[in-house]
């Protein structure tokens, strides 16, 4: 489980597998993060229009199981729109 102090550098690590998810074509953002209850919850928004809800879901699936296998356990990519 994250400690405040690794909230950061999660989030960081987070950011940097977006900036490769966009070099895939799929533009996505963090737009917050929370820790609550043992856990990190990471917003993750579309930057640019046209993101499909799969692919979205895809990434932020993909992004969480890598953190996993770095010992980051008890994060959570949480998709949400920008309004």
């Amino acid at each position: 489980m994250p400690t405040a102090a690794e909230v950061p550098g999660i989030v960081a690590e987070g950011r940097k597998r977006l900036v490769d998810v966009a070099n895939q074509g799929v533009h996505l953002q963090v737009t917050g993060d929370k820790l609550e209850d043992d856990w990190l919850y990471v917003a993750v928004a579309p930057s640019k229009p046209g993101v499909r809800a799969l692919d979205h879901a895809n990434f932020m699936s993909q992004i969480e199981r890598e953190l996993r296998q770095q010992g980051k356990n008890h994060v959570l990519l949480v998709p949400t729109l920008d309004e």
